[in-house]
């Protein structure tokens, strides 16, 4: 089989120029007066007026205030998550130097609430960045940073609720 003959292409914006055509042929418009001071060189029509600027300038958002938020947001949750790989990997440190089992509760509460407040305020700010208009790609990020965070803090708290109670 063989493929259907087609016509060949024709240039962008003119119709196909067919025997039996409903199209007539077109020739290129020349402008009969030299360009005017209107936009795109166009002419008016009797009636019509044209601003000076068709369009309006494409105007930037004002974003250094959400990029900023966005930039502390993430920088907090950063300093959260250090925060709390240092109290995680000081653990065996604590049992070496501290055999009370007090002490070492007490350092593991000192070290988990400072992460709590740090990421609190890195989830506050992240989400006040997120509603102002701007890059956001930061904001999200300290979002979902410090909400893990915080819920592996408060289940952590809980389970060591429920031990403590059990006895």
């Amino acid at each position: 089989m063989s493929e259907p003959q087609q016509p060949p292409a024709q240039p962008y914006g003119t119709p196909p120029n067919y025997e039996g055509s409903h199209y007539p042929p077109q020739q290129p418009s020349q402008p009969s007066q030299p360009y005017t001071d209107q936009p795109y060189g166009g002419q008016a029509h009797a009636g019509q007026s044209y601003p000076s600027r068709p369009y309006p300038e494409h105007q930037r958002p004002a974003s250094a205030g959400s990029s900023g938020l966005g930039r502390i947001a993430f920088l907090l949750a950063v300093i959260s998550l250090g925060i709390g790989l240092l109290v995680t990997l000081s653990y065996p440190l604590m049992y070496r130097m501290m055999g009370d089992p007090s002490a070492i509760g007490a350092f593991g509460a000192v070290g988990s609430g400072l992460v709590l407040i740090v990421a609190v305020v890195g989830l506050i700010l992240g989400l006040m960045s997120v509603r102002r208009p701007g890059p956001q790609i930061l904001a999200g990020i300290a979002i979902g940073v410090t909400a893990s965070q915080l819920v592996g803090i408060v289940i952590s708290w809980m389970s060591n609720l429920f031990y403590a109670l059990s006895f």
